[in-house]
């Protein structure tokens, strides 16, 4: 753990400028100059309430910096930027957010928050602090998809943390939610939040995909991989975390690509981290079909070729890649009969289903919500 004296250096490189760039390429339009002036005065809660949300240790481990506060830092152009990120994940790490009341501008507010991920917890948590009554509604575990993440990226006890914070402030109902009981809860709260995520998996849909596994279940540490091949499809964040676990279970990784490397949505530090770990990148190609050969996977792969507009061409050259389990990691989309019907009824969207694709949009989305309530009930 980081010491007082760790942070007073690395906070005192601050420049303090008139018009902070790190500040304006935070999603969440955080006040780091005065974060870190907080944090290196030891003022230990004042820097929390600061930042103003659980989540600020998980944005410290996992926000892309180099292109958020990092990046917009005036000290960035000369490659020696301030290690928001850094400071933001010990400092919280040793000083967790408290979620506690802190007015009772929506005392007497019922507020139904149905989803228990970042952006829901986020808003769950700022409604709490304001005074009103929250209950979550979530089918799985709280930040189950964050739990997804392994934990050489975001530790678990960052996560644990957070729960620990949150879990006995707010009444948690296990129950799926449909359009029918969205409609209800529209009816019986105050305001209903939605942040359900993104829970529809994107398929192969080619010939022999049964044969691949998902990435939650990937993830789940079920599957044997010592001295095994592992072969991912995607590009993004989940897919260099599969590939980085496959390697750290012991068996060799190849990411598998339908455009270029440039393309890939995942944050280049994770791509950089992936390739030096030593996974294998194959890029213009998609698999065209999986098909099993003496316990072996075959994957089929076709070349392809990049037009404009981002017009993808799925060639008719192929070749052949063998492995032992090949991983879908092509994201997901959100659950369209609950976003249909929220939209109907003028319920909130924020994080994922809302379009959102990190964890500082999901924060963002939440804590906005939040401050329309209180400004409507002033």
């Amino acid at each position: 753990m980081s010491s007082v004296k760790d942070y007073s250096e690395e906070c005192g490189r601050c420049l303090h400028c008139a018009r902070p760039g790190c500040r304006a390429a935070c999603p969440i339009g955080n006040d780091i100059p005065q974060f870190l002036q907080a944090v290196r005065a030891a003022e230990w809660e004042r820097a929390a309430d600061i930042i103003g949300h659980p989540f600020g240790e998980v944005c410290g481990y996992i926000c892309p910096h180099e292109k958020q506060c990092q990046g917009g830092c005036v000290l960035a152009r000369r490659d020696s930027a301030v290690r928001m990120g850094w400071v933001e994940s010990a400092f919280f790490a040793a000083h967790p957010y408290a979620v506690r009341r802190r007015s009772d501008l929506a005392a007497g507010y019922r507020v139904a928050v149905v989803g228990g991920g970042v952006s829901g917890l986020t808003f769950a948590a700022s409604m709490y602090s304001q005074g009103a009554d929250v209950t979550v509604f979530e089918r799985n575990k709280l930040l189950s998809t964050l739990s997804m993440i392994p934990s050489f990226r975001l530790p678990t006890e960052a996560l644990d943390r957070i729960l620990r914070q949150i879990t006995d402030k707010f009444t948690i109902v296990r129950q799926n939610v449909d359009s029918e009981l969205l409609c209800r809860l529209h009816e019986q709260f105050d305001m209903v939040y939605l942040a359900t995520g993104t829970t529809e998996l994107y398929r192969l849909n080619v010939t022999g995909e049964q044969y691949a596994v998902s990435y939650p279940h990937f993830l789940n540490g079920t599957c044997s991989l010592e001295g095994k091949s592992v072969t991912v499809v995607g590009g993004g964040n989940t897919a260099m975390d599969c590939a980085r676990y496959a390697v750290r279970r012991g068996a060799s990784a190849t990411v598998v690509y339908r455009r270029q490397r440039q393309d890939m949505p995942a944050f280049d530090k994770e791509i950089d981290a992936a390739q030096s770990e030593g996974v294998k990148f194959v890029c213009n190609v998609t698999p065209v079909a999986l098909r099993m050969e003496h316990g072996k996977t075959v994957v089929t792969l076709a070349q392809t070729v990049s037009e404009g507009r981002g017009k993808l061409i799925v060639t008719d050259n192929t070749s052949e890649l063998l492995c032992d389990t090949v991983v879908t990691a092509l994201g997901a989309s959100a659950d369209g009969s609950l976003t249909q019907t929220a939209t109907a009824l003028g319920i909130s969207m924020g994080g994922d289903v809302a379009g959102g694709k990190i964890v500082a949009t999901a924060v963002a989305d939440g804590l906005k919500a939040a401050r329309t309530i209180s400004k409507s009930n002033r």
